[in-house]
């Protein structure tokens, strides 16, 4: 799973493609957890396929998951925490 949105970033580079390639998961005594997901971006999915290049940006993401989340898919709780987030509602998954 990615997402897919264009960004431009301060030097003229445009990323496409967005993978969580990270999670750091710090779990909670009393129920649910707080996960860190790294989120590399790409110019392409293609480029990010073919190992072309390096990620044109990093951004790490915090959310707070309940514990039914924190106990399922990770990535698919992250990414649906991640598009939740204004600057990422128009992403699609990919």
């Amino acid at each position: 799973m990615a997402l897919l949105k264009q960004i431009t970033y301060d030097n003229g580079t445009t990323a496409s493609y967005h993978r969580i390639d990270g999670l750091l998961v710090s779990c909670h005594p009393d129920n649910g957890a707080s996960v860190t997901a790294t989120i590399y971006s790409y110019l392409t999915e293609d480029t990010r396929a073919a190992n072309v290049g390096a990620p044109v940006s990093t951004e790490d993401v915090t959310a707070e998951l309940t514990e039914t989340q924190a106990n399922g898919n990770l990535r698919k709780a992250m990414y649906a925490k991640i598009k939740a987030r204004p600057e990422w509602a128009d992403a699609v998954d990919c």
